[in-house]
């Protein structure tokens, strides 16, 4: 068990077992456990199996050895900075602004005429965040276990985006369905598409201003947070 944890197969489990979990306690498994055991008691093992594979990964991660695939270029760690501005600001503006994507939100009234705000550029930028975290952090840091930790946070984000609009096309075809007609999971395209018109009252810029503080404490903090400075050297 010792060499287990301590190798890249363990972070490889565990990612699985984050990864994998997510994706059939969300789909597969879903009803016959809410039949089973109820809104509340679903959450909690969702919540449970969630918690465990997010602590294993993020141990086995950090216990990992170091086996270098591409390595860490310095214009890649330049390149994470950009990516993970763009990643914070989808994070924060997608947390803080309701919309039919939100779990319990299904049917919030939502005014398209008057246009959206950050769902206008994308239909789930929480979600856009993360995949664009797993992306960026897949890209700087070319070692084994980062690679497969950041790639299955990626998959799980652009696996959830689907997920998400074909569970809740099923149950909330009306509203869920509207919301769909006027966003689209590519950034900008429905803008481009002229679905929607982008509202920057809806955005607000104490939204901007949030992101921005979150993104300069976590750039600041990556060292004391993860052991090693996200700035460039």
């Amino acid at each position: 068990m010792g060499l287990l944890s301590h190798s890249i197969l363990a972070v490889a489990l565990a990612t699985t077992l984050f990864v994998g979990g997510h994706f059939v306690l969300s789909h597969g498994l879903r009803r016959p456990l809410v039949a089973a055991l109820g809104d509340n008691g679903f959450r909690v093992v969702y919540s449970v199996v969630a918690a465990i594979g997010l602590g294993w990964m993020i141990w086995a991660h950090k216990t990992a050895p170091y086996v270098a695939l591409w390595g860490d270029p310095l214009w890649a760690r330049h390149l994470l900075l950009l990516i993970m501005l763009v990643a914070v600001f989808f994070f924060m503006l997608g947390m803080t602004s309701p919309s039919p994507g939100v779990v319990g939100a299904e049917t919030i009234p939502m005014s398209y005429d008057s246009g959206l705000g950050i769902h206008a550029i994308v239909r789930h930028p929480g979600l856009w965040g993360f995949a664009l975290w797993g992306v960026g952090h897949l890209i700087a840091n070319g070692d084994a276990a980062t690679v497969i930790l950041a790639g299955g946070i990626a998959v799980l984000a652009f696996g959830g985006m689907l997920g998400i609009d074909a569970r809740k096309s099923r149950s909330f075809p009306d509203a869920y369905g509207r919301f769909k007609a006027h966003t689209s999971n590519v950034p900008f395209a429905a803008l481009a598409a002229g679905k929607v018109q982008l509202d920057w009252s809806k955005i607000g810029l104490w939204r901007i201003a949030l992101a921005i503080v979150v993104y300069a404490a976590l750039l600041f903090a990556h060292r004391w947070i993860i052991g090693l400075s996200a700035l460039p050297v």
